[in-house]
Order: structure tokens, then C-alpha cells, then sequence
């Protein structure tokens, strides 16, 4: 379509000789051109039309008779002239248009980041939350009952007669035992949802705590180093890193295969690093993007928790040489409004 114009223009004025002027419809397709948005299409438009205005020239103007201060010579000069400030003008609006838009698109983007960002941060939040309302539910009903459960049965069997105790006692006995390992799930499950050594003394002592039992349920060693000076952080910090280390490790226990694990808490004035390790088999992160796959649906969480809480997440691993999960967040996020720890 511009081509055409372009071809339509350079006919009309080897046709009309001067009558047209030269710069007013030559302009034409490159004004059209700028609609495009292409500074390529522009410049070349604006080669041919020169091109064009001394090659209409040249066959227009009787053998022998050119001079360079011939005043149909000038005009053309000063013609492609005209046609350069123009492509120039085009070519600025252009890049000044490319600019606004890519800016518009860099803030819808941020934007779209921000409100990905406060979803995630809010999700996390309604978990924590049905997380403290289950562990406060099973600690005031179930516990409790079970608390009462045991105190009768105690009783049921001190005022047993020596005769009934031989018979019955052992059943009694056998009861009070599973009531009391009963008991012991219930606040196994309470401080896997909101274990009260988070609250009470912070990231490092929980993740202590966690990196003992997981040994002792899974059998695979695992420790914890800290590195540099520990300091509280906000609760969001503590429960999402805390939640991401529970993540990794169940990684290691379902997917693994290591016998060994390492969580490293890395403290500085500016950021805190929290490294999970294990000498397992690994695995291609970029083979494992979508849920359905073994290890997707933990990353999938593991990332939205960071994201939550503004933190950076990397999975380095390849099969054979295990896993390191670190999770970085930078800038401070000491907890200013308690004097904890």
C-alpha cells in the first residue's frame, strides 16, 4: 500500500514536471510510513524518494542544458532536504512513541508483579491463619478430651477390686498407653501446623527442633549451620522460610534418596540466606515447571512463599549431584516491632 503511493507519487511528478511541488507530495508516503511505527520502512522510503527526486530529474531536463545553480536543481536539493528534516522528525516521534510504550508496558508489568506479589503474601496468611485455628482446635477439643480420657481411665483402674484388677487390668493398661501415644500425635501434628518454638525463640531454634525430628522419622541426618549473627525477623519472614525449609525437606524424604541433608542459615546486615542440601540423586529443574510432576507442586509453593515476602528462590540441582534450595531475602527484615532474641 505505501509502495503503491510511493510508485503513484514519483509518476505524478515525472508527469506534472514542477507543477506539484516536489516535497509537499513526496512527503506523503512518509508520513504514511511513520504510521507503522517502523523506522526501517521510514529511512528506506526516504532513500527511494530521494533517489527518485534526481532520477525524475535527470530524464526531465533536456541533454546538455543541467547546471548545478539551475533553479529546478535547487529546488530538488532543497526538496531532499526537506524530506530528510521530515524522515528526521518521523524518526523521533517514533523512537519517543517505542519509548512511552515500553515504559507503559514496564509499569504494567510491575504492576502485575505487585498484585501477584499481595495475593501471594495474602494466601499465605490465610494459611497461617487455618494453621493456628486447626492447632488451637485439636489442642482445646482433642487434647483436652484426651487428657480427660486418660484421668478416668487412671481412675476406672485404681478402684478396681483386686479380683476384676487381674482381669481387666492389662486392658486398662493397653489403653492408657494409646491414649498417651494418642496424645503424643495430636502435638506432633500441633507443632508441625504452628510449632510454639517459632514463636517463642525464632527461626533458628525451629529449625533445629524440625531438623531433629526429620532425622528421627526419616533417617536422614540432617543439621543445621548458622552463620553469622542470628537475629529475629518479622513473623512473615519467620513462618514463610520455616514452611519452605518444611518443603525442601519432604522433597529430600519422597524424592531424594539421601542419606544427608544440610539446612544453612545465613545471616548478614543486609540479608538472610537460608541454604536446604541434601547428597540425593537431583533432579532437572526446568524438566519439573508444571505440578503434575514429582517435584512441581513443593516448587510451585516454595515459590509463591517467597514471593510473598519479596524473597529470591533457587533450585540448583542435575541429576547425580543433589539439590541445593536457597532462599535469599535482601534488605532489612528485623522485626522492629518486638525486642525478641
Amino acid at each position: 500500500m505505501i509502495f503503491a503511493v510511493t510508485l503513484a507519487v514519483i509518476v505524478a511528478d515525472f508527469t506534472t514536471w514542477i507543477e506539484l511541488d516536489v516535497a509537499t507530495i513526496y512527503g506523503l508516503p512518509l508520513v504514511l510510513g511513520g504510521a507503522t511505527r517502523s523506522r526501517v520502512l521510514l529511512w528506506t522510503l526516504t532513500g527511494l524518494l530521494i533517489a527518485a527526486t534526481f532520477v525524475v530529474y535527470a530524464l526531465q531536463v533536456p541533454a546538455g542544458s543541467f547546471s548545478l545553480t539551475e533553479t529546478f536543481f535547487v529546488n530538488r536539493v532543497l526538496n531532499a532536504v526537506s524530506l530528510l528534516l521530515l524522515a528526521g522528525l518521523l524518526h523521533l516521534w517514533m523512537r519517543s512513541a517505542a519509548t512511552g510504550e515500553a515504559q507503559a508496558e514496564l509499569i504494567k508489568e510491575q504492576s502485575e508483579k505487585l498484585q501477584a506479589a499481595k495475593a501471594s503474601r495474602r494466601m499465605v496468611e490465610v494459611q497461617e491463619a487455618e494453621r493456628r485455628a486447626v492447632a488451637s482446635q485439636l489442642h482445646d477439643l482433642v487434647g483436652q478430651k484426651l487428657t480427660a480420657l486418660s484421668i478416668n481411665l487412671t481412675i476406672a483402674k485404681s478402684q478396681l477390686s483386686p479380683a476384676h484388677a487381674a482381669q481387666t487390668g492389662a486392658r486398662l493398661d493397653d489403653s492408657l498407653k494409646m491414649v498417651e501415644e494418642t496424645t503424643q500425635s495430636i502435638r506432633d501434628v500441633m507443632a508441625e501446623l504452628r510449632p510454639a518454638v517459632l514463636d517463642d525463640f525464632g527461626l533458628a531454634p525451629v529449625l533445629r527442633w524440625y531438623a531433629e525430628e526429620f532425622t528421627k522419622r526419616t533417617g536422614v541426618a540432617t543439621s543445621v549451620v548458622e552463620e553469622g549473627r542470628v537475629r529475629r525477623l518479622t513473623p512473615a519472614a519467620e513462618h514463610a522460610l520455616f514452611r519452605m525449609a518444611q518443603n525442601a525437606l519432604a522433597n529430600v524424604a519422597k524424592h531424594a534418596r539421601a542419606d544427608k541433608a544440610v539446612l544453612t542459615l545465613r545471616t548478614t546486615p543486609h540479608s538472610i540466606c537460608l541454604t536446604v542440601a541434601d547428597n540425593g540423586e537431583g533432579f532437572d529443574p526446568t524438566a519439573v515447571h508444571q505440578p503434575a510432576r514429582d517435584h512441581g507442586w513443593g516448587l510451585m509453593i516454595m515459590r509463591e512463599r517467597a514471593a510473598a515476602i519479596g524473597a529470591h528462590l533457587k533450585i540448583d540441582s542435575a541429576p547425580g549431584h543433589g539439590t541445593r534450595v536457597i532462599v535469599t531475602i535482601n534488605g532489612d527484615t528485623h522485626d522492629q516491632s518486638s525486642a525478641r532474641g
